[in-house]
């Protein structure tokens, strides 16, 4: 019986064994993993540490003294445009009333000269003017004729 023991011993002793490598295999598992999730966190957190540093230089350099100048430049180049538009207006209005005074003019010559040439006689609505002489276009077909003269010039 005592070989029998030994042997259940031996059996039992490598068992535990295999169970203890089991558990420290799973403990570092667990630790790497638990690492490279404090790792990325760290990574997070200084990613988050760098864009407040640079947002704290960006308030530190352009700070209300570099705003307030911003805003006076901006002030001072919307006034300029204000300026710049209002002049152009007047431009405007000023060409506009020139051009009215001349229309003006214009339609005081031509009723001058509608009153000085005797008026030509009515030229009927089908005639035109070729090369100085009149001459009335012949009458358009009608449909039954335009369609008589297309058969026709297909059947050729």
């Amino acid at each position: 019986m005592r070989f029998r023991r030994a042997k259940d011993e031996g059996t039992q002793l490598e068992h535990v064994r295999r169970l203890a490598r089991e558990l420290a295999a799973r403990r570092d598992s667990a630790y790497a993993e638990v690492q490279a999730e404090v790792a990325a966190l760290k990574a997070e957190l200084r990613e988050r540490a760098a864009a407040i540093a640079e947002r704290e230089r960006e308030l530190t350099t352009d700070g209300p003294p570099g705003d307030l100048a911003k805003a006076q430049e901006l002030m001072r180049r919307a006034e300029a445009e204000l300026k710049l538009a209002e002049a152009e207006r007047s431009r405007l209005e000023e060409r506009e009333q020139r051009v009215r005074a001349v229309e003006k003019e214009l339609a005081a010559l031509r009723v001058e000269l509608t009153q000085k040439q005797p008026s030509p006689p009515p030229v009927p609505a089908r005639e035109t003017t070729f090369a100085g002489a009149r001459f009335a276009p012949p009458p358009a077909p009608s449909f039954a004729e335009g369609l008589a003269a297309l058969a026709r010039s297909r059947n050729r």
